[in-house]
């Protein structure tokens, strides 16, 4: 599932190669990602150009022209890819195919629980998804203050916290993992057992993680729009490494459930 890093990448890329140009047509393959009728949608974005591309939590955001708003979710895995005029998209597997007056193709594809919705600017507010997402972890708004204020009165695990959209968003279970590890925190910990010192290690260890996921292009199997391939598994410190040693102290790399989800820490450093 694409992260905020993944997410981030994606959107700069679609932001330098889409700004400016207009939609001039809609193929709709798979109704059912969509917030309205494939009628309606293919009416009501034809012909607006396209503002802006950013990325919010695990969403890219497309501002239209004319106060619209396309959003994208790739759910479990997927791609917008940019292709030439002469491409024929296999209509099994691309949801929707967008047009542009560039004769150049929008091809967006998913795996599951992927969403296209398109509304009016003024709505994002009552988006039933993009609303209710917390606050992001690389706004300058986010302060180890915040996080720390956020976090007093948790009583579960430190992970669930962490992989919650409506407490921070755009965080998911590839980067949590060396992000715990940075910070040498086991996943299973109550929130409200760690220290302020703890908590401002694991603030620190969101940034700098967060950060190498875009700096190395994007986790493994993410792209941008171009198609270049994210580096950051070449990255991981502990993640997906079981049987490997701890870079930090040598010690074997264990996996184990963590509710619903895998984790990998090192039993040595994460207490």
């Amino acid at each position: 599932m694409p992260e905020l890093p993944d997410i981030y990448v994606l959107a700069a890329s679609m932001n330098e190669a889409l700004k400016d140009k207009m939609i001039t047509d809609a193929h709709v393959n798979q109704p059912k990602c969509l917030n309205m009728s494939a009628r309606k949608f293919k009416d009501s974005i034809k012909g607006h150009c396209i503002e802006d591309v950013k990325q919010r939590g695990k969403w890219v955001i497309v501002s239209l022209d004319s106060d619209y708003t396309l959003a994208l979710n790739l759910g479990m895995g997927g791609e917008v890819r940019l292709h030439n005029q002469d491409e024929k998209p296999n209509p099994e597997r691309e949801r929707i195919v967008l047009n542009l007056n560039t004769g150049e193709q929008v091809w967006i594809h998913h795996w599951w629980f992927g969403y296209v919705h398109l509304f009016k600017s003024k709505d994002i507010t009552k988006h039933k998804q993009i609303s209710k997402l917390g606050p992001e972890p690389l706004d300058e708004s986010f302060t180890v203050e915040k996080f720390s204020g956020m976090l007093k009165g948790k009583r579960g695990r430190i992970k669930s916290y962490l992989l919650d959209q409506s407490f921070i968003a755009g965080i998911g279970n590839v980067y949590v993992q060396d992000t715990l590890w940075y910070a040498r925190i086991h996943p299973n910990r109550g929130a409200n057992t760690l220290t302020e010192k703890e908590i401002k290690g694991l603030y620190d260890a969101i940034q700098r993680v967060l950060k190498q996921g875009i700096r190395y292009g994007g986790g493994p199997g993410e792209q941008d729009i171009w198609g270049n391939q994210g580096k950051y598994s070449k990255h991981l410190q502990v993640g997906y490494q079981t049987g490997k040693s701890c870079p930090r102290c040598e010690t074997t790399v264990e996996e184990l459930r963590v509710g619903s989800t895998t984790s990998y820490i090192c039993p040595n450093c994460q207490l």
